[in-house]
């Protein structure tokens, strides 16, 4: 009869930890789905504005339209129009060049490495851990991208400087400078391998 007794003692109190633990992990579970869902929303959000203005202005860019339809006619009235000297416009496309590249590679390199983690780790994470590190990528993938894009801007800034030629009858427009130079390379490479 003690035994009998202390087996539904013990059953009772094994029974209430389980029910614990359930409510437990659905609040944690409720906690990790819905707050990186409305985090990685915020970030789609603002990447997304961003992402269209990127591709408006790659757009305008490559159909040889600039923002305020400014059309100079040669080189020379481009450079005398920005009041800066070659030199300070060298400069200060050096940096921003150096800071885009920046940010594309240090946002770039973990992304590669948490991609190449979770198709090693596979089958063991669970569906929490996988709508985690998707946010992740996803975010650095944009900022990556952002990188990129804003490097190549200023690679084909310094190509025009470079060269000469900034009007479409100086052969200075986008698409020429990506038939003429090896512009992913360029871009990898901060413009130290053209």
């Amino acid at each position: 009869m003690n035994r009998a007794s202390g087996d539904r003692g013990q059953q009772t109190a094994t029974e209430a930890p389980k029910a614990g633990v359930t409510l437990k992990g659905a609040g944690w579970l409720a906690l990790n789905v819905f707050v990186p869902v409305s985090d990685t929303a915020r970030v789609l959000r603002y990447t997304g504005r961003n992402a269209t203005r990127l591709w408006t202005r790659l757009r305008d860019v490559t159909s040889g339209r600039v923002v305020g339809d400014y059309r100079p006619a040669d080189w020379a009235q481009a450079v005398a129009d920005s009041g800066l000297s070659p030199a300070q416009l060298r400069r200060n496309f050096r940096l921003n060049l150096f800071i885009w590249w920046g940010l594309m590679w240090l946002t770039g390199l973990p992304a590669a490495g948490f991609l190449l983690m979770l198709m090693a780790a596979g089958r063991d994470v669970n569906a929490t851990g996988w709508l985690r590190i998707v946010s992740v990528l996803l975010a650095l993938g944009a900022i990556s991208a952002t990188g990129f894009v804003q490097a190549l801007a200023m690679n084909y800034r310094l190509w025009q400087l470079e060269e000469k030629r900034v009007s479409a009858s100086e052969k200075g427009s986008f698409r020429d400078f990506l038939n003429e130079t090896k512009w992913c390379r360029r871009v990898l490479s901060a413009g130290m391998y053209q």
